[in-house]
C-alpha cells in the first residue's frame, strides 16, 4: 500500500489549493473527492478581489462576468447603488471554478480520486488512514477539506456539533436567461457597460438574498442563520416573485438546490497532531457576507506549508491552529461584529441603507465590504467611523 505524505479529503477550493501547494512543495499528495467534477454547488459564485489576488494562475476560462459594484435593496425597497469603472471582482459558475482548481492541483502532481466518499478517519501516533466506501488509504498527515458537514471533523472529534446560531441554510437557483436580459438587469444605473450584483436586505435576518449575474444565467439565492429561520421557503418564493415583477422576467427554478454553511467564524480548535481542517470545515466563513472562498484558499495554503515543515522536521501540525488565528482571527471577529450590528434587525438594515443612500463615501465603504475589496477589520473601522461622524443619530439607533 502506498503511504502518501498528505491525504486531502475534499476537492473544493480549500482542498484543491492545499493539495496543489503541497504538491509544489514536492509532497506525495492524494485528494479524495466524493463527487465527480464538475459538480453542482449551491453558491452565488461571487469571486472577490482578495480571491483573485490569492491565486497565481489564469482564471479567465471560468470568469462568467466581471463585476463593477453593488446594488443594495433595503427592507423598504430603497435602492443603494455604487460602482467603479474598474472591475471589483467577478462571478463564476462554481462547478467550473472548482473543477479548474482541482485540475490545477492535478497538474501540479497531486493524485486525484473522484467518486469515493470518505466514511471514516483513523489517526495513530505515526500515520493516518482515510477509509472510503471503496478502499483504505494511508498517509503521514491528513487535511479535512470536506465542508460544514465534515466527516473528518466529526470522526476525529475536532469539529463539535454546530449550534443553530452558528450555521446557516441557503437556497440557490441557477436561472437560465437571455444574455440581453441579463445585461439589462445587471447594468449599473450610471453606466450600462458596468455590471453590478444585487443584494437584498430584509427578506431574512442575519443574512440576505442575492441576484448575481453570470454570462447566461442568474444565481438567485437566499440564506439565513438557522436560529433565525422562520418560513425560509416562503421568504424564498416571495423574493423570486419580487425579482420577476421588478425586472419583468419569468424565472425557471428547475435547477434549485440548498446547502448549509458555517457562520460562527473559526471553530475553537482546528487540528490534532496529524490532522488539520481547512475552509468551511474549520468554520472559515465571514458571518456578515457568507463569503468563504478567500479563507478556503488561504487556509489551504497554510495547511500545506505546515504539513511540509512538519514532515521535514518530524513534528506534529499543532502550530497550524495558531497560524490560523494569526491569519484570520481578528478579521472573522470583525465580520461577526458587523453582522450583529448591521443585520440583527430590519430597523438596522434600513438605517444603514438610508445613511449610505445619500453619502458617496459611505456607499464606497459598503461596496468594498460587500465585494470583499478589503479586510473586514478595515470595513468595520471605515463604516463605523463614517456613521459616527456623519450619521450619529442613525449610528446610535443601531446600537440600541
Amino acid at each position: 500500500m502506498v503511504t502518501y505524505d498528505l491525504i486531502v479529503v475534499g476537492g473544493g477550493p480549500a482542498g484543491a489549493t492545499c493539495a496543489r501547494k503541497a504538491a509544489m512543495l514536492d509532497l506525495e499528495v492524494l485528494i479524495l473527492e466524493k463527487a465527480q467534477h464538475p459538480r453542482r454547488k449551491a453558491c452565488g459564485g461571487g469571486v472577490t478581489v482578495r480571491v483573485l489576488a490569492s491565486l497565481d494562475f489564469d482564471l479567465s476560462s471560468v470568469i462568467e462576468r466581471k463585476q463593477h459594484g453593488v446594488r443594495i435593496y433595503s427592507p423598504s425597497g430603497l435602492v443603494v447603488e455604487h460602482s467603479h469603472a474598474d472591475s471589483s471582482g467577478c462571478t463564476v459558475r462554481r462547478e467550473d471554478f472548482d473543477n479548474l482548481l482541482l485540475r490545477e492541483a492535478e497538474k501540479a502532481g497531486a493524485h486525484v480520486i473522484e467518486g469515493e466518499g470518505v466514511v471514516d478517519v483513523k489517526e495513530s501516533d505515526n500515520a493516518v488512514a482515510a477509509i472510503t466506501d471503496v478502499d483504505t488509504y494511508s498517509g503521514r498527515l491528513l487535511v479535512g477539506a470536506d465542508g460544514v458537514n465534515s466527516i473528518v471533523g466529526r470522526q476525529t472529534g475536532i469539529l463539535p456539533k454546530w449550534d443553530d446560531d452558528e450555521v446557516g441554510l441557503c437556497i440557490e437557483a441557477s436561472v437560465p436567461m437571455d444574455m440581453s436580459e441579463i445585461q439589462r438587469i445587471a447594468a449599473a444605473s450610471e453606466d450600462e457597460n458596468r455590471s453590478v450584483i444585487e443584494v437584498h436586505f430584509g427578506p431574512v435576518l442575519y443574512e440576505y438574498a442575492w441576484a448575481f449575474a453570470k454570462e447566461c444565467e442568474f444565481s438567485l439565492g437566499i440564506g439565513v442563520r438557522v436560529s433565525k429561520m422562520d418560513n425560509l421557503k416562503g421568504a424564498w418564493k416571495k423574493f423570486v416573485v419580487d425579482f420577476e415583477h421588478r425586472h419583468g422576467v419569468d424565472c425557471d427554478l428547475t435547477d434549485t438546490t440548498a446547502a448549509r454553511l458555517p457562520l460562527r467564524g473559526k471553530i475553537k480548535n482546528t487540528c490534532s497532531k496529524r490532522i488539520m481542517l481547512v475552509g468551511d470545515a474549520a468554520g472559515l466563513v465571514a458571518p456578515v457576507t457568507g463569503e468563504g472562498i478567500y479563507y478556503a484558499i488561504e487556509s489551504g495554503k497554510i495547511a500545506a506549508e505546515v504539513a511540509d515543515k512538519a514532515l521535514l522536521q518530524g513534528n506534529d501540525v499543532l502550530s497550524y491552529e495558531q497560524q490560523l488565528r494569526d491569519a484570520f482571527g481578528d478579521d472573522l471577529k470583525a465580520a461577526e461584529s458587523l453582522s450583529r450590528l448591521l443585520m440583527k434587525s430590519t430597523k438596522n438594515m434600513e438605517l444603514a441603507c438610508q445613511a449610505a443612500h445619500g453619502d458617496t463615501i459611505l456607499r464606497e465603504h459598503v461596496m468594498k465590504l460587500v465585494m470583499g475589496m478589503c479586510s473586514y477589520n478595515e470595513s468595520r473601522s471605515s463604516i463605523l467611523k463614517r456613521m459616527l461622524l456623519k450619521h450619529p443619530g442613525k449610528a446610535l439607533q443601531t446600537l440600541f
